[in-house]
């Protein structure tokens, strides 16, 4: 019988490895056109990810005026708290810090990197209530929008009475029922989980993302169902009044 040999894993090149050769990567001298069709071609969500350092940094600079001299990792978090790693300053730091954590001998590189990523995973954070209440407020919400795009594509006659006939229905507010007016016209059938996600996105909530809108929604409920959870009994401090279960309801209206 022929002898089998074990094949060894296959370790991929990484940087810095003697023959790394980087594939074609247009340089920050080069046309705008160039860099946008580069990411475009590998399918990397630009727009999004400008959008969101666009937004990080005005955030930062609404309480940090001089970014040169205030700006650090650690005033950052309570900033930004789970978008942290949406600044290209944060990220930067961290990439710092995990280069010193390597070879630095007094562990503060170490320090500041366990501070980022727990406050990122939510532990040891002393607005875990707040943030439950943010992200159920999300998942409330896209039901009661999802809600209101099925009553609009239901309702008939003029604007007033289209108007008036989703505000009863749907108990919703006169800017949701002319929203999903104006979307149930341009919107294509089943698709009213899409559309509802992004609006409650634009609205300034957190959403997990994931492969598709659904798988968003579903992760979003997860994530609310494990932060509305009891505190364990060996955690740390006392429970507040308002830390007990939150009640998670499918349909806000039912």
């Amino acid at each position: 019988m022929p002898v089998r040999t074990q094949r060894s894993p296959i370790i991929p090149e990484r940087d810095g490895d003697p023959s790394f050769q980087r594939p074609y990567v247009p340089s920050e001298t080069g046309p705008l056109s160039e860099i946008l069709g580069c990411a475009k071609a590998l399918g990397i969500p630009w727009k999004r990810i400008l959008l969101a350092e666009i937004e990080a940094e005005q955030r930062l600079r609404r309480y940090l005026p001089d970014m040169q001299t205030d700006f650090s990792l650690l005033s950052a978090i309570p900033i930004l708290s789970f978008s942290l790693l949406r600044s290209w300053r944060v990220r930067d730091q961290v990439e710092s810090l995990a280069c010193e954590a390597r070879d630095a001998s007094d562990g503060s590189a170490v320090r500041k990197l366990r501070i980022v990523f727990q406050r990122l995973s939510g532990k040891n954070d002393p607005e875990r209530f707040a943030l439950a209440q943010h992200l159920r407020f999300a998942y409330q919400r896209v039901l009661l929008l999802q809600r209101v795009l099925r009553v609009a594509a239901r309702s008939h006659g003029g604007m007033e009475d289209r108007l008036a006939f989703i505000c009863s229905s749907a108990r919703c507010a006169y800017d949701d029922a002319a929203w999903a007016i104006s979307e149930e016209r341009a919107q294509r059938r089943g698709h009213g989980l899409d559309t509802a996600v992004r609006k409650v996105r634009s609205e300034g909530f957190a959403i997990p993302r994931a492969e598709n809108e659904a798988r968003s929604l579903a992760e979003l409920r997860r994530v609310v169902r494990a932060l509305s959870s009891p505190m364990p009994r060996h955690s740390k401090g006392k429970r507040g009044r308002g830390s007990r279960p939150l009640p998670l309801r499918t349909d806000p209206h039912r």
